[in-house]
């Protein structure tokens, strides 16, 4: 019974690994320093030839292949070293043409922002010519998608003459859990040879004997020495203590790795990134949207623009406030609780547009041709002015120039209770402007599926933050805000 099933899991194995792609050789990580060696020498030749058709033609050929080699090799060097914290020599990476395209092209660029900065904070930038390094820069840049082009289709032919041989591996375990393991099938796509398939004696219950057990695993001891094997998958429940310490102390005689896979249980918490904590590691359940330096970067963007925005435009917010002072009785600013960054709420700044200053456990929404609505206030919202005082919310902290807007306190604990991804929105402090903004989601949510909607967006934007997409979104605003028609 147990060759049956061998066979049937070697089969499907088989059948997996002709539908997939080139098999990458756990082996082709040898050629990573050829490529790696390889890429030093050819940039530094290209920064030389760079310096001497440079100065043929700008200087009238009195330079010397010496005068240019500093930069070739400072050059070579940073792209080496973003390199290898790029992946970009990783083994099964050198084979993905357009990847590596992409990446290289992205790392040529990194390393001449780099140097151009080294230049400036150190006051050296004498000692570079800029008409070399502008040629250098612009060759460079196609010259090294050449060059992975090259390496790509080299390696795959290496990779097809049989040249390198992928690592011989056996699998053990559960016939149950051998074919349900869905990673099993994919091993040789990673440079894996499945040379040999061994299900344990053991039923349904887990339950096995342990003479039987140990007959088989001496089986699989004698299979190893016999056939060159390299490594031995172990494919069992991780909660099966008992069978992993019989397997352990009876492949114990083995000089090659024993690795156990993850079940279906632990497979979902180890696809999560894992990190030290003190004297042990832990598994990453959820991460923080942004990260420290990311969120820095976000809050010294909000302070610089909100702290210049507000000095600008203090001539224009001085005769906003006078004027709605004269029009209608009351003050010019209306604090409103709204609830920010974690769910803590806050005193958001306004400029008053209506004549009601409503801020408690029920807050009517602004309808079209509102009563409550002022002349001056009426274009104040088209136009969205009122929103300018948060600029001091933005200095405070409560919040960022773009995020999810902020919903009035009773808004917020009536739409959390009909929307189950509503307080995500609170992982990211809110925006005066936001993604779901730009889109056209702003003004009255009489229907469910509007704010729904208007979540979505928040939600993807909170996924997908970058500083370029906050830059977008604040020049989009602009434009929306002008023609915009759902504003009241």
């Amino acid at each position: 019974m147990y060759l049956a099933r061998e066979n049937s899991i070697a089969a499907d194995l088989a059948h997996s690994n002709s539908l997939g792609k080139l098999a990458v050789p756990i082996s082709l990580n040898v050629v990573s320093p050829a490529v790696a060696i390889f890429d030093l020498i050819w940039i530094v030749m290209l920064g030389v030839a760079a310096g001497l058709l440079y100065d043929s033609v700008a200087l009238g050929g009195s330079g010397k292949a010496q005068d240019y080699l500093g930069s070739g090799i400072a050059v070579a060097a940073l792209y080496s070293t973003v390199g290898h914290a790029a992946q970009l020599y990783r083994g099964p990476n050198l084979i993905r043409l357009k990847w590596q395209v992409e990446r290289s092209a992205f790392i040529w660029l990194t390393v001449f922002v780099l140097l151009a900065s080294i230049a400036f904070l150190l006051k050296i930038g004498a000692a570079f010519s800029r008409g070399e390094m502008l040629l250098f820069f612009t060759s460079g840049m196609f010259a090294t998608a050449v060059m992975r082009l090259l390496v790509a289709h080299v390696c795959t032919f290496v990779i097809s003459s049989g040249a390198l041989k992928p690592a011989r591996v056996i699998l053990v375990g559960l016939a149950d859990e051998l074919a349900a393991n869905e990673a099993l099938p994919a091993l040789e796509r990673y440079g894996y040879a499945v040379v040999g398939v061994f299900s344990l004696p053991a039923d349904g219950h887990r339950a096995f004997d342990e003479d039987a057990l140990k007959a088989r695993l001496r089986e699989v001891t004698r299979y190893v020495r016999d056939m060159d094997v390299h490594e031995i998958i172990v494919a069992i429940p991780w909660s099966s203590t008992d069978l992993l310490d019989e397997i352990e102390c009876e492949l114990r005689v083995l000089p090659v790795p024993v690795k156990l896979v993850a079940d279906a249980t632990t497979g979902r918490v180890l696809d999560r990134p894992v990190s030290e904590l003190g004297p042990t590691k832990a598994v990453q359940l959820q991460r923080a949207p942004l990260s420290a330096m990311q969120r820095n970067l976000k809050r010294c963007m909000d302070q610089i623009f909100a702290a210049a925005s507000l000095v600008l435009l203090v001539p224009f917010l001085a005769v906003i406030t006078a004027a709605i002072r004269l029009e209608s009785p009351g003050p010019a600013l209306f604090l409103q609780t709204r609830v920010g960054f974690n769910g803590r709420p806050f005193k958001i700044y306004k400029f008053r547009t209506m004549s009601t200053l409503d801020d408690g456990p029920v807050v009517v929404q602004a309808t079209k041709k509102d009563r409550r609505i002022t002349h001056l206030g009426a274009l104040l919202r088209k136009l969205s002015i009122d929103e300018l005082p948060q600029l001091l919310n933005v200095l405070r902290g409560e919040m960022s120039l773009v995020g999810p807007r902020p919903h009035a306190l009773a808004h917020d604990n009536e739409y959390d209770r009909l929307i189950a991804t509503y307080a995500i929105r609170h992982k990211m402090k809110p925006g005066i402007t936001g993604w779901a903004q730009v889109n056209g989601l702003r003004g009255e949510t009489p229907e469910i599926g509007m704010m729904e909607r208007r979540v979505e967006n928040d939600l993807w934007y909170i996924e997908s933050w970058s500083l370029w997409l906050d830059i977008r979104i604040m020049l989009l605003t602009v434009i929306r805000v002008l023609r915009s028609d759902n504003a009241y």
